[in-house]
């Protein structure tokens, strides 16, 4: 599938391992898209999901969670001017998160299945466990009581949550050594003035068949 161009809108979507429907999908703006995909979402950017949960119910949620195709997705507002950093064959995105300064004020692992390309932009999966840093590198695991709940119920198996936290450990390995893509100046880039939220398609939610290949 052929490569983007810094300026193109993508759809970056989260497809749900219940039942393979688009449990999320949120516009991105392209940066670079190379060894490294680079994307930036501004604030104010309208995106649909179908979990809309407080984050301290979310573990108690879990147990009686419809499948992703039976939940209504609602419109909301992405808050943070965000860039989205994606490797290749790798279980887990970088996201750098900035101030209204635009200073950067938190580095975010988001612990989801190795992206894959579609007409649309990349589809993938969440895996519901996640890593937070300061901008000092202070690191903290997110979202660990939900991610307890879904093994105690047999939503995700050991094998499973074993192999996702090791890409969190990668995560944390590579911002502790300032591997790529943390050696990269990432936290100095400056979106171009005229890149402005961008508008998800009519047919964002549209079956690229992507279920079945996503871990």
């Amino acid at each position: 599938m052929n490569r983007w161009n810094s300026g193109d809108t993508i759809v970056i979507r989260y497809i749900a391992r219940s039942d393979g429907s688009v449990a999320m999908a949120i516009p991105a703006i392209v940066i670079q898209d190379d060894d490294l995909l680079a994307t930036y979402v501004p604030a104010g950017t309208r995106f649909m999901d179908n979990w809309v949960v407080p984050e301290a119910e979310r573990d108690t949620a879990v147990a009686t969670a419809k499948p992703s195709s039976q939940r209504q997705h609602q419109e909301r507002t992405w808050h943070t001017n965000t860039v989205r950093l994606y490797l290749p064959g790798k279980a887990f995105s970088v996201w750098l998160f900035f101030a209204e300064s635009s200073q950067l004020s938190a580095w975010y692992g988001n612990l989801e299945a190795p992206f894959i390309r579609t007409p649309l932009g990349i589809d993938t999966r969440d895996y519901g466990l996640d890593v937070v840093a300061g901008p000092n590198g202070t690191w903290r695991w997110k979202d660990e009581a939900e991610f307890a709940r879904r093994l105690e119920l047999g939503v995700d198996s050991l094998r499973h949550q074993t192999a996702v936290r090791a890409a969190g450990e990668e995560f944390i390995h590579r911002l502790q050594q300032k591997a790529a893509p943390f050696d990269q100046g990432w936290e100095s880039w400056q979106p171009p003035d005229d890149w402005q939220p961008r508008q998800l398609p009519s047919n964002w939610n549209v079956d690229f068949g992507t279920h079945a290949a996503l871990a």
